[in-house]
């Protein structure tokens, strides 16, 4: 588990448990270029089929017309989660779980559920294939895997917005953090 003192980044929960240390450990299992590029592809894919198959689950009650289904509640789960670790980068995170929830609401996805879970399926093996072939280090998930499958679409997320320029402070950190962990991994073999 990454160790790293809590982030100092504005609109970053900077009690224990906040956005540096949970990015941190997500990260140390994601450093290969080739491994960060497929769980790029997959994680949002897993998250969407995922989404899809429990959107099937109605709850019995709704909310402004909309039956509610457990695809909701994982949303409002996550959405939770990501806005207490960060809120503009939360925001921005519910905005697209919102936009999921709608179009799954308004009929516009048309998957079957065998789709869905074919998807779901070949997006974890990928998975699978990036940690042993290039990463050559266990998935997150095998030490946290709540955390991991929380975290999994919000370090994507990050990461595209490092590519994009934002939060340089966050990611020279993350960068520095999983090296310093590394050299400890290696010292300790």
């Amino acid at each position: 588990m990454v160790t790293s003192a809590a982030a100092t980044v504005t609109g970053t929960n900077t009690e224990v448990g906040g956005l540096r240390k949970e990015l941190g450990f997500y990260k140390f299992y994601h450093h290969n270029t080739v491994n960060v590029l497929i769980h790029s592809v997959c994680v949002p894919t897993i998250l969407f089929t995922t989404i899809c198959i429990l959107h099937r689950v109605s709850l019995p009650f709704q909310i402004m017309g909309v039956y509610l289904t457990l695809g909701h509640l994982l949303a409002l789960r996550f959405a939770a989660t990501y806005c207490r670790l960060h809120i503009p980068v939360g925001i921005c995170a519910t905005a697209i779980l919102v936009c999921t929830l709608y179009a799954l609401d308004a009929g516009l996805v048309g998957l079957t559920l065998k789709q869905e879970s074919g998807i779901f399926v070949a997006a974890w093996i990928m998975q699978f294939i990036g940690h042993g072939v290039f990463e050559k280090k266990k998935p997150a998930l095998l030490d946290s895997l709540e955390q991991s499958l929380v975290l999994a679409p919000y370090f994507i997320l990050f990461e595209f917005l490092f590519l994009l320029g934002f939060f340089p402070k966050l990611r020279a950190e993350l960068e520095s953090d999983v090296t310093k962990l590394k050299l400890q991994e290696k010292r300790q073999s």
